[in-house]
């Protein structure tokens, strides 16, 4: 008999049935706790909840509910409108739950990774939030492996998209974008144990690894392309006018100095991911 709760079919047949399931999974608490020899107070806190079942994250978030009659088309179908209010209110909702302040502990970043960050663009920009000092000092001591590989994964995934937006608004600043994943992963070496832990990540996080770095090494052949092109007089670019309009200092200003090919090669070596031939 499965130890999930059976689906009610009536009232009475029901209430027989979940009696019936109950009795069966404490009588299965009961002898686990015999076979484990554990203490009385063990075996009393495994009993009591044997027939508790656990809260999802999906099931501790719905807010479902029934709506009035007079909200539904005639055909009973949900009208448009209302479709899209709540779509709205989703995305809303994910965004307000993105974090807002970078983490001060490896389990408050674990947590927010985990709960509050549930697609790559998310954990984009929550590594953003974190910034290449900020994730220092976070794995200091050290970082698991599938944090590790998921990093790695959303960093490949995401940076060149983040790449291009910003290569659009000013000439240049793609190179930052990649001077700040290699800030990154310069970062996450230094980890504790980081020798140990990049041997777990697995043949598949390597490739996406090679990769990333072989984007990396193309984005700086393509800097320095442009910059022959600028010295030899071939293409002229001005910021002189931005300057004086007093932007805002650039969150990633620098960032551009970490991204040159002698980086890239180290961090090959750091994690183990051979140039390929």
């Amino acid at each position: 008999m499965s130890n999930s709760v059976p689906t009610k079919l009536s009232k009475d047949l029901a209430n027989a049935v979940y009696d019936d399931w109950k009795r069966k999974v404490i009588d299965d608490a009961k002898k686990r706790a015999v076979s484990q020899n554990v203490d009385y107070d063990t075996f009393k806190n495994m009993v009591s909840v044997a027939h508790l079942q656990p809260i999802q994250a999906a099931s501790a978030t719905r807010q479902d509910r029934m709506l009035p009659s007079w909200q539904f088309n005639a055909d009973g179908s949900l009208p448009e409108a209302h479709q899209m209010s709540d779509a709205a209110a989703v995305a809303l909702k994910l965004m307000q739950q993105e974090p807002q302040d970078p983490p001060t502990t490896s389990g408050d970043f674990y947590r927010e990774w985990r709960r509050n960050c549930p697609n790559p663009d998310s954990k984009y920009r929550y590594l953003r939030l974190c910034g290449p000092g900020g994730i220092t000092s976070l794995f200091k001591v050290e970082i698991s492996s599938e944090a590790l590989k998921e990093i790695i994964e959303v960093l490949e995934a995401c940076w060149l998209g983040y790449a291009g937006a910003a290569e659009e608004g000013q000439a240049g600043s793609a190179l930052k974008e990649a001077g700040f994943v290699v800030q990154v992963l310069q970062s996450l070496s230094t980890a504790g144990r980081f020798s140990l832990t990049v041997k777990l990540i697995g043949s598949a996080a390597k490739k996406v690894l090679d990769s990333l770095l072989t984007q990396l090494e193309a984005a700086v052949m393509a800097s320095e392309t442009q910059k022959e092109q600028l010295e030899s007089g071939t293409a002229v670019i001005s910021d002189s006018s931005s300057r004086q309009q007093g932007e805002s200092v650039d969150p990633l200003m620098g960032a551009e100095l970490s991204c040159n090919t002698s980086a890239v090669s180290r961090l090959r070596l750091v994690y183990g991911v051979a140039a390929k031939s």
